[in-house]
């Protein structure tokens, strides 16, 4: 089983290294990497050029993390494609588990869980995310996780031309809800585990309500799943009432802690004009 891994990035030169070489140090090797820069102008692209001959890399013009996911699916060759952020960082053995997960021949796409490796009371900031995955888990998945997912390529080509292609939904959510639509089984794949960064809890208030009522807002683009929608709205505003705690065990794992809570560093690369 080949496996595909691609990483759309945007000005990433804080974590790329570590979203790659974590790539490359898998217990069992992948078929390709495949970078898609959404525009970089730090030193991305330099970066990228120390990986010469190990990664490839492709351009997106187009602005938008979707747009970019869908130029490195498109032209990934691998029978699963695996589909990570670049402050992603895998496990080693999580090629192996994406294999284990997938010789189920019924399984079309699969999301992991993951781990936040720059928050104080870590432990205790991971269970409380595996515990609203748990509950976003009950019955048949309909969303994916963006940091952590991978699909088999058929499935993908099979319901690519159906994606939303604006920015007011989460294009992993979208994913997960159209294979749902179209009856593919999409399951929670306990090893394949990943390590991600909380910085998007770095914004201020209105940007990351913004990005959390983000789910409400793509399942209420998607009608018919009265229970999902009602789901993604409890949870989002657990999340807005927990913003103030998260922030705090964000910004005390930071060098300066201060400064982090003073800061509007965190935005988390949505590849959007002016973000």
């Amino acid at each position: 089983m080949l496996i595909s891994v691609v990483v759309p990035v945007y000005n990433e030169e804080h974590f790329l290294r570590a979203c790659l070489d974590a790539i490359l140090r898998q217990h069992e090797p992948v078929h390709e990497i495949i970078v898609v820069d959404n525009g970089s102008d730090d030193a991305t692209s330099q970066i990228l050029g120390d990986y010469a001959g190990r990664v490839t890399v492709l351009h997106e013009p187009r602005r938008g993390v979707q747009h970019a996911r869908n130029r490195g699916l498109d032209a990934a060759t691998g029978d699963v494609l695996g589909r990570i952020d670049a402050d992603t960082r895998l496990d080693p053995g999580w090629s192996q588990a994406v294999r284990r997960a997938f010789r189920d021949q019924d399984v079309q796409a699969a999301t992991g869980p993951v781990t936040y490796y720059d928050m104080a009371a870590a432990r205790l900031v991971d269970a409380g995310d595996a515990l609203f995955r748990r509950v976003w888990g009950r019955g048949p998945l309909d969303w994916l996780l963006g940091a952590n997912m991978a699909i088999r390529s058929t499935a993908w080509h099979r319901v690519r031309p159906e994606l939303c292609t604006d920015e007011n939904v989460h294009e992993d959510i979208d994913l997960g809800i159209h294979l749902h639509r179209a009856g593919a089984a999409t399951v929670f794949a306990p090893g394949m585990r990943a390590g991600t960064s909380a910085r998007r809890i770095a914004n201020r208030f209105g940007d990351y309500s913004s990005y959390t009522l983000m789910t409400e807002r793509t399942y209420r683009r998607h009608p018919g799943r009265p229970h999902a929608y009602a789901r993604a709205w409890v949870t989002g505003r657990i999340q807005l009432l927990l913003f103030p705690a998260l922030r705090l065990a964000y910004a005390l794992a930071q060098p300066r802690p201060w400064a982090t809570l003073r800061s509007d560093g965190g935005r988390k690369n949505p590849m959007l004009p002016g973000h």
